[in-house]
């Protein structure tokens, strides 16, 4: 084919005119790309002052003391590869205001922490990534034990107390035994947040058997448990934005419903903990 100058012209000349509109466009494209969805990590967490009003309350140790200090530190070292925006923690919204004026004292050196996984790991990592502020999205809420084991005695439900006391034996003797207290702070989140500690949550519907159809109170009670953990995730979810990565600082035994709601909103992406507590970082420099 003939060499055409006149057409090589032409042709440049149209890749240039064209050139700032494809890369305007891709530039358009970028902007309006949507965010991706938010991200959820639920940390399960026994609690460091020993609970007291729980079904089952740990053993704890000094978390002052400057070994446990330095297990804490361990485990935000983990929890920071995360790189969680924005930090949840259990407490009610009405008390948001009054721990966020804590937290800020904290971070102007005003403020000695205290003994809490709210504020042992919530305030010390939001301060390490530099947030403002911390969430709370708990829901009030409560068990009546007494109703439940009444209904049942009334119904005659022998059996079903039987295998009660015999699963609830074998839960406090497994918490005991990671309570012990030559167990690491990281050792011990790592026990809260896996697999067999999710399977405890399985006593729940033992509970809900307890009574008859005339009153079947273990059920209305468990309607009550999961409805607050419900509302505590659409707490959570609200903060999930599209780009946002949330951690929520958790009593364990909300963990397996919490998880359940993240993972099955098609909205939200569910983060499993142990990626980032069990073998990070220590393994990744092996």
């Amino acid at each position: 084919m003939p060499f055409n100058p006149i057409g090589r012209l032409f042709g440049l000349a149209a890749a240039l005119l064209l050139a700032p509109a494809a890369l305007a466009q891709e530039a358009a494209q970028e902007v309006d790309a949507p965010a991706p969805p938010g991200q959820v990590l639920v940390l399960g967490s026994f609690h460091f002052t020993g609970g007291g009003s729980d079904l089952i309350n740990p053993q704890v140790d000094d978390f002052l003391s400057a070994h446990r200090q330095a297990e804490i530190a361990d485990v935000l070292d983990r929890l920071e590869a995360f790189a969680p925006t924005r930090i949840a923690v259990e407490l009610l919204p009405a008390h948001e205001g009054g721990f966020n004026a804590r937290y800020q004292a904290f971070r102007d050196g005003t403020f000695d922490l205290g003994v809490n996984e709210r504020q042992q790991i919530g305030m010390r990592l939001a301060a390490r990534l530099g947030h403002d502020r911390l969430y709370a999205v708990d829901s009030p809420g409560g068990m009546d034990f007494d109703a439940m084991m009444g209904a049942a005695t009334q119904a005659g439900q022998v059996a079903l107390m039987a295998s009660w006391e015999r699963y609830i034996a074998g839960v406090q003797a497994e918490m005991a035994a990671r309570a012990r207290l030559d167990h690491t702070i990281l050792e011990r989140l790592v026990a809260e947040n896996s697999q067999p500690t999710r399977d405890m949550h399985d006593l729940y519907l033992l509970l809900a058997q307890t009574g008859d159809a005339g009153h079947p109170a273990g059920a209305r009670e468990m309607t009550r448990w999961w409805g607050r953990n419900l509302e505590i995730f659409a707490n959570i979810a609200r903060l999930a934005e599209p780009g946002e990565r949330v951690l929520v600082i958790y009593g364990s035994g909300h963990k397996a419903l919490l998880d359940e709601f993240v993972d099955g909103a098609p909205n939200l992406v569910w983060v499993d903990a142990l990626d980032y507590l069990d073998g990070y970082p220590d393994d990744a420099a092996d």
